[in-house]
C-alpha cells in the first residue's frame, strides 16, 4: 500500500492524501522530492515504473524491505525476465562509497541463485548521482575493479547480518566474469518529467490537472456471471414483496419490477466503472475497498430497522446510501468521482460479496 509523507517549509511530516497544503503551496517537484521518506521514494519510483513502463513490463512489484536482496522495485517481462530498480534517498548526490555494498548484494544473490540475473539493474538516486560515480556506472570494468578492491571494507560483513562473505574461490571467479553492463541509471529529472504524465503526479506534487474518471459502463443486455449473486438477492427481495417466486423469466411479466431491476444493474455497473477507474489511478492501493467499507458502515445500522419486506428494505437502503458521506476517501473528497448511482451500486457490490442481504 502506498502511504505518502512529505515535509514542507518547516520540515513537518504531512500526508498529501489528507493534507491540502500539498496542493496549496507551489513547491517545485525536485524540492518536494527532497522531503520524501525512503519508503515514499520507493513508492514514487514504483508509480513511475508502473505507469511509464506498463507497455514494457507484464507487472511491477515493490519489494522494498530488509529482505529485498538489493531490489526495491522489480519490473517483470512477459518472458519471465526482470529489471531491478535500487532506490537510494540521500541528502546529497550518490557516491561510490555509499554503493559498493549494493553491487556486492547483486553479485552474491545472483551467484547463489537466490534471485535471477536481471536484464537491467537501475540505480535511482533521489538527489542524483555524483560525477565520479556516474563515470564508474558507465564502465563495467570500473565497477568490477572497485568492487573487488572495496569488498573487505564495504561488503564482506554487510550482506548478511552476522555472517562474513569472503570474496574467494568460485565466487571470486563469478565476480570477475560478472556482466556489469546491466548496470545503468535514470536521472531524477527525467523520472519526474515522465511521472508528470501519470495519474499519480497530482497526488505527489499537486497541480491543476487532476486524473479523470473513465467512461461509465453500461450493463450488457443479459446478466453475466459476475452479477448472479447480487441479482439473486434482488430477485429474492422481489419474491418476498410479491409473495411468489420471481426468477428472470417471471420478472418480465411485472413491468414495475423490470424497471427497478434494470436500474439496479445500471447502478452496479456504474460502481464497477468507478472501481476500474480507481484501479487505473491507484494500481497499488485498494481505494475502492475503502469506499465499500465506508458505505457498509454507513448503512448497516439503517438496515436493522423494520421493513415490510425485502423490496422495501432494498429501495429504502438505496435511498439511504445516497446520504452516506464517503469523503474519507480521496476518490470522493478530492476527485469527486462518486455519484449517487455509484453509491447505490456499491451496495450491490457488497451484496455480491455476501456482506448484505435484502430479504427479512
Amino acid at each position: 500500500m502506498i502511504v505518502s509523507t512529505f515535509e514542507l517549509a518547516q520540515l513537518v511530516a504531512i500526508d498529501p492524501l489528507n493534507d491540502p497544503s500539498v496542493f496549496a503551496f507551489p513547491i517545485p517537484p525536485l524540492q518536494r522530492l527532497k522531503s520524501f521518506s525512503p519508503d515514499d521514494f520507493e513508492a514514487f519510483i514504483s508509480e513511475w515504473a508502473i505507469s511509464c513502463a506498463k507497455q514494457l513490463y507484464k507487472d511491477v512489484y515493490r519489494i522494498g524491505s530488509s529482505g529485498d536482496m538489493g531490489r526495491d522495485v522489480i519490473g517483470e517481462y512477459i518472458d519471465g525476465s526482470y529489471d531491478y530498480y535500487q532506490c537510494k534517498r540521500y541528502e546529497g548526490k550518490l557516491t561510490p562509497s555509499a554503493y559498493w555494498l549494493e553491487f556486492g548484494k547483486l553479485c552474491y544473490y545472483t551467484f547463489n541463485k537466490d534471485i535471477p540475473m536481471p536484464k537491467k539493474y537501475y540505480i535511482i538516486a533521489s538527489q542524483g548521482i555524483g560525477a565520479k560515480f556516474l563515470k564508474i556506472i558507465k564502465s563495467p570494468e570500473e565497477i568490477r575493479k572497485g568492487l573487488i578492491d572495496q569488498w573487505d571494507a564495504k561488503c564482506s560483513n554487510g550482506i548478511i547480518s552476522g555472517q562474513k562473505i569472503e570474496l574467494k574461490g568460485s565466487f571470486l571467479d563469478y565476480v570477475k566474469a560478472f556482466d556489469f553492463s546491466v548496470v545503468d541509471t535514470y536521472s531524477i529529472e527525467r523520472i519526474i518529467e515522465e511521472h508528470r504524465k501519470t495519474n499519480y503526479f497530482y497526488f505527489r506534487f499537486g497541480g491543476s490537472i487532476k486524473p479523470q474518471r473513465g467512461r461509465k459502463m453500461l450493463p450488457p443486455n443479459m446478466p453475466e456471471q459476475n452479477e448472479f449473486n447480487y441479482l439473486n438477492k434482488v430477485l429474492a427481495a422481489y419474491s418476498q414483496y410479491k409473495k411468489l417466486n420471481i426468477d428472470l423469466e417471471a420478472l418480465q411479466t411485472i413491468p414495475e419490477l423490470v424497471t427497478d431491476f434494470n436500474d439496479n444493474r445500471i447502478n452496479f455497473y456504474s460502481a464497477e466503472s468507478l472501481k476500474r477507474s480507481v484501479r487505473d489511478i491507484f494500481a497499488s492501493e485498494d481505494h475502492f475497498g475503502v469506499l465499500k467499507s465506508e458505505m457498509h458502515s454507513g448503512i448497516k445500522d439503517f438496515m436493522k430497522g423494520d421493513f415490510e419486506d425485502g423490496y422495501k428494505k432494498l429501495t429504502k437502503t438505496m435511498h439511504e446510501s445516497t446520504k452516506v458521506n464517503l469523503s474519507v476517501s480521496i476518490i470522493d473528497r478530492e476527485l469527486h468521482f462518486v455519484t449517487n448511482e455509484d453509491k447505490k451500486g456499491i451496495c450491490h457490490h457488497l451484496a455480491n460479496e455476501d456482506q448484505i442481504i435484502w430479504v427479512i
